[in-house]
């Protein structure tokens, strides 16, 4: 008898563990009671792809070392059956199948089609029964398309079969329509084809709800959820096809505009940036955003540029100053929230395309070239080779200290991470393993430069050359044919009108390069701004906006000395002149010379040609803008010539300036009333030529004021080589407008200045954006809300008629309080009632959760009287949810958080955090610990008398899992042991109090060794991020040392121990943990007395949240420490904060023990 031979013949291979836990992962899943077909396993798109491309190679290589695929698929049935699934989901034709299958996990060199088809009649039913889903009795195809719920090419076809029934009846169901043939027969099998319709309705339904923003808007909601990989699918028809698109295979769709915020990288500027997106302007004229920062909330407007003629606001890209886990952004003209992921503790790396577009959410890169954003001391490897993938270029980002970014091109690369120096690519954590698979996507490249200046009225840059498509080797390893599809482009959210029938476009099994406007197709040029749609025979869908006038030459002249932009000129800016010329192709312009006046932002043209085809197109040359930093206002860009006072210059601030690239040689200088310079200064830059900057202080020093007379630039223009010269600033002693209030009419006099406007904002609602107005011959007639709204806070600016400017988040110094009677909007309970209590209508504050974010910057702002502090503080401690998710609403920095929270004396409430909207649950994340705190208290609320409710178990699980997101795995294993295993490292000791005593050189180089690889953000609890709160102490020292020398908190932490002693022993023990670190140290001593303050923390935070949840009664000794206290939190919010959110585990732990 022979022996037995194992299936496995090359145990050197890298990707054996990787398949061995992957097949029993899959497999324990695929067993699962409520999994009925393959398609049930909920994985992504691009996390199928990683796996077959992982098993693909596997595969291959036990083959080429004498394994046989038969032993080799019986010995992984679950990674089988699911590359099997994931093909059928993407069928082309069942003949083709295996050659399909072979093809897209790269094996077709390695084994034959037939021995494919001989293990799937052979052993497919054993495998799925095995599996304990159905095997359903037909042949193997049609049962593993069956397996994966929808077949691609079939859900268009379904979503057009609905739209044809539903415009006659509302609410079609299942058996009222005439389905596709795989999914027709999945129904007649399985009823589980029902609950995958139903899950399609709620989808479609969805997006007839929300038109314009369902794309972007969370959808956990529907039911019954579609598994992820068949969402995408459908999600992404109807993105690009909405309900009632009719023939969805020809159909290009209509264009998209996203409203989701999200991470690029600017390499020009060599920046990571949160870039807030194009939205159409509601009638405000403004977009509003609030973007919060590790808990910090600022506010940003978007608005249309000046000249604007699309009717979208512009794109704002904001840079992220540090690496940050996430950034979490509303948009409050949508009423939609988003969490943006940044950094991944456990996956360090960021990953962007070549256009700067984030990428890092992709478990599988259909990019060759990349740029890849790390932490420095680690290295990229493809783990799949065991080999370093080496950068072509690296550059370091603003900000990011200990990162950089390294541009990678992926030829002959199968897999990517970034793995730490010391690391081996066998000790990498294969779920975090990209691949890289190019095949997957096609790319539309375009040959020239787009024409400068030149916009479509619908905001597309024109180009003179065809759109390119570029096709990778096919995924199939077969010619296939492709289909071309053009309309016109209709504008976001509209259809254009079909331009051609679907154009078949066979691509060879290498791949090949396409025109998509085809330059030989036609005598005449192509005219037009098209939609394009490229479909692949798996339903494969990539389009591309494209603004086209064949052979287009175009000069742009101005007035005056500059070459490049235009300046102040006369009263205005220098015109501009367009010539535009056809190349061998004729066409026509009119005008035939596209001119520009001083007070025009641009100029409208046609192009046309004889055949009829014609494209409006929008002439905008580029300004000189400039930035001149005021105390008045906020920095805005400004393109005329303004007039100051010269008290009104921030010293403090920087002067920046812009023009349409490089300007050589800038100068800025301030001159006297004579013409004669006092200083000259150089502007530099810092991103590659595009802003130009230089402090104030070195024009003008911080001990005097700007001298009268006027602020000169100039430059050398490197288009004509000319000296040009421009004043910026009028400098004069003018005396303040006056501005008065009658009725609804405001009045400003004292001044002969042209261009006024004013901002409004009303000061008994905070809360309200100011409103922007003009003044016209000396007054402005107010709209109706603001009379009898109680006081007005007015602000007086010079409008610049080039530029537009934003309104200011806040009033300036210069502003002028109006008084009148009333308050800002109506009695509603809400913020209306809260406008009339601060007006001194109302008596009692409103306790609505929408209230409590405002009472929160109320509070934050200072300057209110007593009573009203103590009424708010009244309000919190009867409302502390509310209050706290207010808190993280709110303005309020986040350094300034922890303070907040523990003088109002929340900081000693108990929270149920009961759970609220989708919206609500986003908020989880403005501030990571107080959403930590929030969950603590919904499980607090969930676990009763007998422990958690059986119904309230899959609740609980999902609580879990946030918890572990937000705080840290640790925090669930303080809620199970009742202990902190941080609290034995993350502490002052006798060696770091020796420390504090060496030189800063020494110093910094100690700590350098130890906190070097400390750079990547963690969760509150994680261990880095406990090390580093309490390490801040150092830092912080002289600070500590005369905080608690000042204030009673050491004997409030001796009290508050003893007390703990006597109620709770283990803890006693935990609360002692820091202090006896400290052995050796003299803590009586002045200069050691900083080393306390973990200590303290630690006690006052476990005082106060065992004492919260029953388990103590020390309200004197916390109220006396209540102060103190909060100034702790001011000096080290972090550590505090810290040891809060783990005292409130410990907390619980202890009076519920089981809760986790």
């Amino acid at each position: 008898m022979s022996e037995f031979e194992h299936p496995i013949k090359d145990v050197t291979d890298s990707l054996l563990g990787w398949a061995t836990q992957a097949e029993l992962e899959l497999a324990q899943r695929l067993n699962h009671p409520n999994v009925t077909i393959i398609g049930d396993l909920d994985l992504a798109s691009d996390e199928v792809e990683r796996i077959e491309k992982l098993y693909g190679i596997f595969l291959a290589r036990q083959l080429a070392a004498g394994g046989n695929l038969a032993e080799l698929t019986a010995l992984s049935p679950a990674l089988f059956l699911v590359t099997l699934t994931a093909r059928a989901k993407k069928l082309v034709a069942a003949d083709t199948f295996s050659r399909e299958y072979l093809g897209g996990i790269g094996l077709n060199d390695l084994v034959s089609e037939s021995q494919i088809d001989s293990i799937l009649a052979d052993k497919l039913a054993e495998y799925l029964t095995n599996m304990q889903v159905s095997a359903f009795d037909t042949d193997p195809v049609t049962v593993l398309c069956w397996h994966a719920g929808f077949v691609n090419t079939e859900i268009p076809q379904l979503l057009e079969t609905i739209d044809t029934v539903a415009a006659k009846h509302d609410n079609p169901t299942i058996d009222d329509l005439e389905l596709p043939h795989y999914f027709s027969g999945f129904h007649q099998v399985s009823p589980h084809a029902a609950t995958l319709y139903q899950g399609v309705m709620a989808l479609r339904d969805f997006t007839i709800t929300h038109p314009q923003s369902w794309f972007d808007r969370d959808r956990k909601h529907l039911e019954p959820q579609l598994p992820i990989a068949i969402a995408d699918a459908v999600a992404a028809e109807l993105r690009e096809r909405p309900v009632g698109t009719e023939d969805r295979a020809a159909a290009v769709g209509v264009a998209n505009r996203e409203l989701r915020p999200r991470l690029i990288l600017d390499p020009v500027r060599k920046k990571v940036c949160l870039r807030l997106p194009e939205q159409r302007v509601p009638a405000r004229g403004e977009i509003t955003w609030r973007v919060s920062l590790e808990g910090s909330t600022t506010v940003y407007r978007t608005g249309r540029a000046w000249g604007d003629v699309t009717g979208y606001a512009e794109s704002l890209d904001i840079t992220l100053p540090r690496p940050v886990r996430e950034v979490t952004v509303e948009d409050l003209s949508n009423h939609i929230t988003w969490n943006v992921p940044v950094v991944n503790t456990n996956d360090p790396i960021l990953l962007f395309n070549k256009r700067g577009g984030s990428v890092t959410d992709k478990k599988s890169l259909h990019h060759q070239r990349i740029r890849a954003l790390i932490p420095a001391e680690n290295r990229l490897v493809d783990v799949v080779h065991d080999m370093d993938i080496q950068p072509v270029s690296s550059f370091t980002i603003d900000g990011w200290d200990g990162w950089v970014c390294h541009n990678v091109i992926l030829d002959g690369v199968d897999s990517l991470a970034s793995l730490d120096a010391a690391a081996t690519a066998t000790q990498s954590d294969l779920k975090l393993l990209r691949v890289v698979d190019p095949r997957q996507r096609v790319t539309f490249r375009t040959p020239d430069e787009a024409i400068k200046h030149v916009t479509t009225l619908g905001g597309l840059k024109v180009h003179s050359q065809s759109l390119v498509a570029e096709f990778p080797p096919t995924p199939s390893g077969d010619t296939e044919i492709w289909h071309l599809s053009i309309s016109a482009f209709g504008g976001a959210g509209l259809a254009g009108e079909e331009i051609t029938q679907p154009e078949p476009l066979e691509v060879p099994a290498e791949g090949g390069v396409f025109h998509v406007l085809d330059p030989d197709a036609y005598d005449a040029p192509w005219v037009g701004e098209y939609l394009v749609r490229m479909r692949g025979p798996r339903n494969e869908s990539f389009r591309h906006e494209f603004a086209i006038v064949e052979g287009m030459l175009a000069v742009t002249t101005y007035a005056g000395s500059s070459g490049s932009c235009r300046i102040p000129a006369g009263g205005g800016l220098s015109e501009a002149t367009l010539i535009v010329k056809p190349g061998n192709k004729p066409f026509t312009v009119q005008p035939d010379k596209v001119h520009v006046s001083s007070q025009e932002a641009g100029a409208d043209f046609v192009v046309s040609t004889e055949e009829g085809d014609s494209l409006p197109l929008r002439f905008n040359p580029p300004r000189l803008i400039f930035e001149l930093p005021l105390l008045t206002e906020p920095p805005m860009w400004r393109a005329s010539r303004m007039l100051l006072h010269p008290r009104m210059i921030d010293t403090e601030g920087t002067i920046r300036v812009r023009g349409a690239g490089e300007l050589e040689d800038p100068k800025i200088s301030v001159r006297n009333h004579h013409g004669q310079p006092v200083k000259t200064t150089k502007l530099t830059s810092r991103d590659g030529g595009i802003t130009y900057v230089v402090p104030v202080s070195k024009l003008v020093s911080t001990t005097t004021v700007l001298s009268r007379g006027r602020i000169d630039l100039e430059w050398t223009d490197p288009s004509n080589n000319k000296r040009i010269s421009v004043t910026l600033a009028d400098v004069e002693t003018t005396e303040p407008v006056a501005v008065t209030l009658d009725g609804g009419t405001l009045t400003v006099t004292g001044t002969e200045q042209q261009n006024l406007g004013v901002w409004v904002w009303p000061e008994t609602a905070p809360w309200h954006p100011a409103d922007t107005f003009p003044v016209v011959d000396g007054a402005v007639a107010l709209p109706e809300e603001y009379v009898d709204a109680g006081n007005l806070i007015v602000q007086v600016h010079v409008r610049d008629p080039f530029t537009v400017l934003h309104t200011p988040v806040s009033p300036g110094p210069e502003a002028t309080v109006l008084e009148q009677e009333g308050f800002f909007g109506t009695d509603d309970g809400v913020l209306g009632t809260l406008s009339a209590f601060i007006s001194g209508s109302h008596d009692t504050i409103p306790t609505d959760p929408q209230v409590m974010p405002v009472l929160w910057d109320m509070l934050a702002s200072g300057g209110h009287r007593p009573e009203t502090i103590k009424a708010v503080r009244t309000v919190f401690q009867a409302n502390p949810d509310a209050s706290l998710r207010g808190l993280s609403q709110s303005l309020v920095k986040s350094a300034q958080q922890p303070g907040r929270f523990i003088e109002t004396g929340l900081v000693r409430c108990r929270f149920t955090g009961t759970p609220g909207s989708e919206a609500m649950d986003a908020d989880l994340h403005l501030a990571a610990w107080i959403g930590t705190l929030e969950l603590l208290g919904q499980l607090d609320h969930l676990f009763g008398a007998e422990g958690y409710p059986d119904a309230a178990k899959p609740q609980v699980e999902e609580v879990k899992k946030q918890l572990a997101a937000l705080a840290g795995d640790n925090i669930l294993e303080t809620l199970k042991t009742a202990r902190d295993t941080t609290l034995d490292s993350a502490c002052i000791d006798k060696t770091t109090v020796m420390l504090a005593g060496m030189d800063p050189a020494q110093q910094r180089f100690l700590l350098n060794q130890v906190f070097g690889e400390h750079i990547v953000p963690g969760a509150v609890l994680d261990d880095s991020s406990r090390l580093l709160a309490v390490f801040e102490t150092f830092n912080q020292r002289d600070k500590l040392r005369e905080l608690l020398g000042s204030e009673n908190l050491i004997a409030s932490a001796v009290t508050l121990l003893r007390t703990l002693r006597s109620s709770n022993k283990s803890l006693y023990a935990l609360a002692r943990i820091r202090f006896d670190k400290l052995d050796g140290v003299d803590t009586n001593a002045k200069e050691n007395l900083w080393a306390l303050a973990p200590v303290v923390s630690l006690v006052l935070a476990l005082a106060s949240r065992v004492s919260a949840h029953g388990l103590i009664t020390s309200n004197k000794t916390l109220d006396a420490a209540t102060a103190g206290w909060a100034r702790l939190a001011e000096v080290v919010p972090d550590l505090v904060i810290s040891d809060i959110v783990a005292a409130d585990a410990i907390a619980l732990a202890i009076a519920k023990p089981g809760i986790a």
